[in-house]
């Protein structure tokens, strides 16, 4: 007996499903080997002695070490820079996140004369690559009096964190109902209130996948801490890793375990708030 034709394009269908699965499967397979590749032969050279290496730069370690690590710690005063990187980070998030809620509320909710054209010049800034602009911030912060202090390199962090900030607030501050806040008007609030009581708890999942992302880069960013510090003792851990390269001698064992030890934060902020990014990602996304 013949199967009927039904039967059969059941299975032809059902073969080509499982066969696409496998296909994307394998794909993303390769993709995340490609991605996670730069890491482990970090991890792996991080554990290698420089004769290791020099014999086999990509094998694996065959004489497990952690001397890299212990002598980063001593030439790099980790902890000191740690506490740079963390000063640094947390104020240059703080302040452009609070300064992007309030744009993005004045161009969204307030109907401001030429607000259109703030958020356009504001959103501009996306564009222009950090470079460009480095000469001029960095006269301006010598200007300012901020040369080498903790305030220079916090305010250049707030204003390369502000236009993301504003166009994803000011994105998901749209889609929020206008009745809402005139019903909160009605009701005796101010914009400050409204701001900090309604859209704020509202807009949580967005906050939070911006913080992460700008904590991100913040944290590995080595352009804007390298000028504004300078050679002053409030490096960032960033720099720290840079300033292991000597003029003649590089270590890349050496080098590689102050990667490991500049990413560790990053990769816990990341594993910890994972769910916080896609839950921000999905909600500007539906909305």
């Amino acid at each position: 007996m013949t199967r009927p034709a039904s039967s059969q394009k059941a299975i032809v269908s059902s073969m080509r499903i499982m066969l696409t699965r496998w296909i994307v499967t394998g794909i993303l397979v390769i993709l995340a080997v490609v991605t996670l590749y730069p890491l482990i032969f970090t991890v792996i050279n991080s554990m290698k002695t420089r004769a290791a290496y020099s014999a086999d730069p990509l094998g694996f370690f065959t004489d497990l070490t952690f001397d890299n690590y212990i002598e980063t710690f001593q030439r790099m005063q980790v902890p000191r820079l740690l506490l740079n990187s963390l000063i640094t980070t947390a104020g240059g998030l703080v302040l452009s996140t609070v300064a992007a809620l309030f744009i993005a509320y004045a161009v969204t909710k307030l109907k401001m004369r030429g607000g259109n054209y703030i958020f356009l010049f504001i959103i501009a800034m996306l564009v222009i690559p950090s470079q460009v602009i480095i000469y001029p911030l960095y006269e301006t912060i010598l200007d300012l009096g901020f040369g080498g202090t903790y305030q220079g390199l916090i305010l250049a962090y707030a204003a390369f964190g502000l236009p993301l900030g504003t166009y994803l607030l000011s994105a998901y501050f749209r889609a929020i109902p206008d009745e809402l806040i005139e019903a909160a008007r009605l009701d005796g609030a101010g914009d400050i209130r409204i701001l900090f009581s309604i859209l704020l708890p509202i807009s949580t999942p967005a906050i939070a996948a911006l913080s992460i992302l700008n904590f991100v880069w913040m944290w590995n960013d080595l352009l804007l801490p390298l000028v504004i510090m300078g050679g002053s003792d409030k490096k960032t851990l960033m720099v720290g890793v840079a300033l292991l390269s000597g003029q003649y001698d590089v270590s890349i064992p050496l080098i590689s375990a102050g990667l490991i030890i500049a990413l560790a934060p990053v990769i816990v902020v990341y594993m910890l708030f994972q769910r916080q990014i896609l839950s921000g990602a999905i909600a500007g996304a539906v909305r």
